[in-house]
């Protein structure tokens, strides 16, 4: 995977936060539904909307189902299977040097000496 395509991958907040949970992992395991209720969570903390948790579940649910996986699993991140619920992480190897990227404030303003 080339930079541009890891960007592009990890441009969104809960594609970053499906890869982050995966490597924090033991097994590098878990459930759609566990993922959703970590997303959903997350996303409480950041909504300016009062939602419902069981609306911003089923929200965060349905972006995961038909967006977030299935881009991710396209590129070979995870795999899943949405009958039983199961997440796997492929290899995220491609991802993991960008993952911090975001959390790190870049200046480009000329600095005074």
């Amino acid at each position: 995977m080339n930079t541009a395509e890891a960007f592009t991958l990890l441009a969104d907040t809960d594609r970053r936060r499906v890869v982050a949970a995966l490597l924090e992992t033991e097994t590098e395991t878990t459930t759609i539904d566990a993922l959703s209720e970590r997303l959903a969570d997350a996303r409480r903390q950041d909504d300016t909307v009062a939602e419902s948790d069981t609306d911003r579940f089923e929200r965060t649910k349905i972006g995961l189902l038909h967006d977030h996986l299935p881009r991710l699993a396209d590129h070979g991140v995870l795999e899943y299977d949405a009958r039983n619920g199961d997440v796997v992480l492929e290899d995220a190897t491609d991802l993991e040097p960008y993952l911090d990227i975001d959390e790190t404030t870049v200046s480009i303003a000329p600095q005074n000496e």
